[in-house]
């Protein structure tokens, strides 16, 4: 009788090594691209926690209509889109200066 674990294990290392395979040659292909997209990536990380940042000095008992956590979470998520868009339009630019420095 097989081992159910380690027929699991098997499987899982050979899809990894498939699709580490795969990753790797569509880098290599796609390396201009990519490395485009991941500087845009670090730009909307930059920009979200500086939106954070900014979040947070302001008060919330100030706030009229404070809608407690469920306000919280939404405006995280709100602040993650504004900085996707931020970072897509290269408002500050950031994403190019990554991707000058590493290309």
């Amino acid at each position: 009788m097989v081992d159910p674990m380690i027929h699991s294990m098997s499987r899982f290392q050979t899809d990894t090594a498939a699709g580490a395979e795969a990753a790797a040659r569509s880098r290599s292909s796609n390396s201009d691209e990519a490395l485009r997209e991941v500087a845009r990536e670090f730009e909307a990380l930059f920009v979200k926690q500086m939106l954070s940042s900014m979040r947070q000095t302001l008060d919330p008992k100030n706030d009229m209509l404070y809608g407690g956590i469920s306000q919280d979470i939404f405006e995280d998520m709100l602040y993650e889109e504004y900085a996707k868009v931020m970072a897509k339009t290269g408002s500050l630019g950031i994403a190019e200066l990554v991707y000058g420095q590493l290309k």
